[in-house]
């Protein structure tokens, strides 16, 4: 038990040997005043049996009460220095914390801020003790339901929102703002613990950004139409130019095989060989053009032209492919039709290369303001691992595709159980006419 006592704050102990001493020689000066026994030495050290074992349990009652005062002393001595310890810790923390923190009691009166927080208030520290909480930073939630102080003082516990704090100078400062109840040991709420972080760089960042991004996908699209036109250009060159020397080459080679004799059978056969090529070659060069820029496209519309597009990928892969269409009811201006062309195109490409389908399903339908084209495969599925690989080039390009011109591209799909593209875009944009 002594131990466990601080020897140098034992003040109550000693005080407890101290009074066990002097009763220890009143007894003894008692019985020689009083009762007139042996002489005050002899009663002091030498007493009787009797009395020694009274005094000694009298005077072990002082040392023991001196004892337990003192340890019941030093614990309140112990708890209040910690407490003051605690206390001057989290004062520092409070004081030098990153975050601006400021503490509101249940009147919403500010007690307690920070220096962080007069950097991001602007105000000095005597301005802002004992100001309503709103009169320092405003905020848009501030006198609303939605307010994170009325929400604590409504029972809810930690709050964090994303938000604009305004400074008296009306300089707006996006947060993100910790609101926590400050609670006694009983539980009883005492104030309101607030943590505003800045968040003003990481907006301009997002800002920065988000005006980069747009910016590229500006380009992009610049970069598709003068693709489309150069498409469109260099096969509309390829058709009148080669297309009429072919031609004209073919009748040349024709009016040769008229003139030759029938004895120049190695000649004959060389004109047909040759007239041969140059139908193989007209074939390619139909293939070419169609692939560059399809003339249904521009001649005819756009179900036509997808018409076309899903016969050839019949022809070319074997794989069966139903195609529905409202032909009647969709027309587009060229951007719109060559995207969703375009974005048919690409989803094509990939059911051949990726998806081992045995069946497509096309359908392309007027849903009054949009366009909708859904394009279906029984193969064996997209992952989302797949549709977020930064090498999914072509992905990436149908998206950004679909984005210059408001639409929306949405891909699905399941192991095993095949991938649906569904592509929508507006008809007309916001302030454009028929």
């Amino acid at each position: 038990m002594l131990k466990r006592i601080d020897l140098n704050r034992s003040g109550l102990v000693w005080i407890g040997i101290g009074l066990g001493l002097i009763f220890w020689i009143l007894e003894s000066a008692l019985h020689v005043l009083v009762f007139e026994q042996r002489g005050f030495f002899q009663q002091v050290f030498r007493p009787e049996p009797h009395e020694l074992w009274m005094r000694l349990t009298i005077v072990g009652m002082f040392i023991v009460y001196g004892i337990y005062g003192q340890m019941i002393v030093n614990s309140r001595w112990k708890a209040e220095k910690t407490a003051k310890l605690a206390n001057t810790e989290l004062t520092q923390i409070f004081e030098t914390a990153a975050d601006a923190m400021r503490l509101v009691d249940r009147d919403f009166n500010v007690l307690r801020v920070n220096e962080t927080f007069l950097d991001l208030s602007g105000m000095p520290r005597d301005r802002i003790i004992g100001k309503k909480c709103f009169e320092v930073l405003h905020g848009p939630l501030c006198g609303t339901p939605g307010c994170p102080m009325e929400r604590i003082m409504n029972n809810e516990d930690r709050i964090e929102i994303d938000s604009e704090k305004m400074r008296t100078d009306g300089t707006k400062i996006p947060c993100i703002i910790t609101v926590t109840p400050f609670r006694g040991p009983d539980g009883t709420l005492i104030g309101i613990v607030e943590d505003f972080k800045d968040i003003s760089e990481r907006k301009q960042s997002e800002k920065e950004v988000m005006a980069s991004r747009e910016k590229l996908r500006c380009l992009a699209a610049h970069l598709q139409v003068v693709r489309e036109e150069e498409r469109q250009r260099i096969a509309h060159e390829i058709h009148d130019e080669l297309g009429q020397a072919l031609t004209a080459l073919k009748m040349d080679v024709h009016w040769i095989r008229r003139k030759l004799p029938e004895t120049e059978a190695a000649l004959l056969e060389k004109t047909v060989t040759m007239s041969a090529l140059i139908d193989r070659t007209v074939q390619s060069l139909k293939r070419i053009v169609s692939e560059l820029r399809p003339r249904l496209l521009d001649d005819f519309g756009l179900s036509s032209a997808m018409e076309w597009q899903a016969d050839e990928f019949m022809n070319r892969t074997g794989i069966q492919c139903d195609i529905e269409l409202d032909p009647e009811d969709i027309i587009l201006d060229d951007a719109r039709s060559i995207a969703v062309f375009r974005i048919f195109q690409e989803t094509l490409t990939n059911i051949t290369r990726h998806a081992d389908a045995t069946r497509v399903k096309v359908s392309l339908k007027n849903k009054g303001t949009v366009i909708e084209m859904m394009v279906c495969d029984n193969g064996k599925g997209i992952s989302k691992k797949q549709l977020s690989a930064t090498q999914s080039f072509g992905i990436i390009g149908m998206r950004e595709r679909a984005h210059s011109l408001g639409g929306k591209l949405v891909i699905s799909g399941e192991n095993g159980a095949g991938t649906t593209v569904i592509f929508t875009i507006p008809i007309l944009w916001k302030g454009e006419n028929k």
